[in-house]
């Protein structure tokens, strides 16, 4: 079972000191993800596990940990950034629902999770990352991202 990560460890990352997203959302690749393009407040990334397909992220640029840390303006860019995103996905692979997950609990940086949901998902059932491992080729990568990229570019 994963715990919290220890509260003076956790109190650092927060104020941003550590926080692996802030060192790696900008990179073209991390272990977790790729970089699809970047948009006015964030980053657009597609999970590398796509057993759901089309989990992206929306990472905001900046370090937050709550979105009450955001001023008005950028709160609200930060939902247009994921709005859009979502479109996108919506438009790309005709889900049932996208579900918006926004956590943070294993590194607080503020970021939403993505996830189109199909018809054959028991829609029930929260989304887990690491319930199950589906990695494409990068055939398949690079063209979902290809067409994320498109479809996002103004």
């Amino acid at each position: 079972m994963t715990r919290w990560t220890p509260p003076e460890q956790w109190t650092r990352l927060k104020s941003g000191h550590g926080c692996v997203i802030c060192a790696d959302a900008h990179l073209d690749e991390n272990p977790f993800s790729y970089l699809v393009t970047e948009l006015p407040h964030s980053f657009v990334r597609l999970a590398r596990n796509q057993y759901m397909p089309g989990w992206t992220n929306v990472t905001l640029k900046r370090h937050a940990s709550e979105l009450w840390e955001l001023a008005d303006e950028e709160l609200a860019g930060f939902w247009t950034d994921v709005a859009r995103t979502a479109r996108v996905l919506d438009d790309i692979y005709h889900p049932a629902k996208i579900n918006y997950g926004v956590f943070g609990n294993l590194c607080p940086h503020v970021h939403c999770h993505l996830v189109p949901r199909m018809y054959g998902d028991d829609p029930t059932k929260p989304p887990n990352m690491t319930e199950e491992e589906v990695h494409l080729t990068m055939a398949e990568y690079t063209s979902i991202i290809e067409t994320l990229r498109r479809q996002l570019a103004y």
